[in-house]
């Protein structure tokens, strides 16, 4: 069953295909909330909350094909929402550094690389903590949950030149933060600190 049909069954109260549609995208919003957060157990408490305003608005979606954007538009709001209300900075140190290997070439090879060991995984985690939430937002929506531009400008509701800039920027604030740990030079040299 493709996720049209399963959309139109959880319209009609199915509780399988619910499970199983969610099911599909748990384990992505749950990466995503805790790159955002930084917190294992907000991350959580977000993807349930979604999860719950999903389950009651979903009668309201009018085109099964748009579930994406619109799953991703709560979980984004619902993070910012969370974010928003935290005051303390907490550390990112609970984090596996393999469910950092999500980070694709498209950011920079020498990034790309960057992830494959544990201590690089870490400075990448940081260096997300330092961005912007609009730019970290950006950038998780579309390396570790595979939004195109196109669907982060639907789940975010910017223009597309809004998306491609902000992704632009985190890239130039990612690679001056690796230059400065001496992860890569100047000259995007990957460095080999491991």
């Amino acid at each position: 069953m493709d996720e049209n049909e399963l959309v139109i069954k959880c319209q009609q109260g199915d509780m399988e295909a619910y499970e199983a549609l969610f099911g599909s995208y748990f384990s992505k919003a749950v990466r995503y909330a805790f790159l955002i957060t930084g917190r294992s157990d907000l991350a959580e408490d977000i993807v349930q909350e979604a999860l719950i305003e999903c389950y009651k608005d979903i009668k309201s979606l009018k085109s099964p094909e748009k579930f994406k954007s619109w799953f991703y538009r709560i979980l984004v709001r619902t993070s910012w929402r969370v974010k928003a209300k935290e005051k303390r900075n907490v550390s990112m140190d609970e984090l596996k550094g393999s469910e950092y290997r999500g980070l694709n070439s498209n950011l920079d090879n020498d990034l790309d690389r960057l992830v494959e060991t544990r201590e690089s995984s870490r400075l990448i985690k940081d260096v997300l903590q330092k961005l912007s939430l609009p730019l970290r937002t950006t950038v998780v929506l579309h390396y570790y949950n595979d939004l195109s531009i196109k669907e982060i400008s639907q789940v975010l509701k910017w223009f597309h030149g809004t998306v491609k800039s902000r992704l632009y920027n985190a890239r130039k604030i990612i690679h001056k933060e690796l230059v400065k740990e001496g992860y890569v030079s100047d000259g995007k040299e990957c460095g080999t600190n491991a």
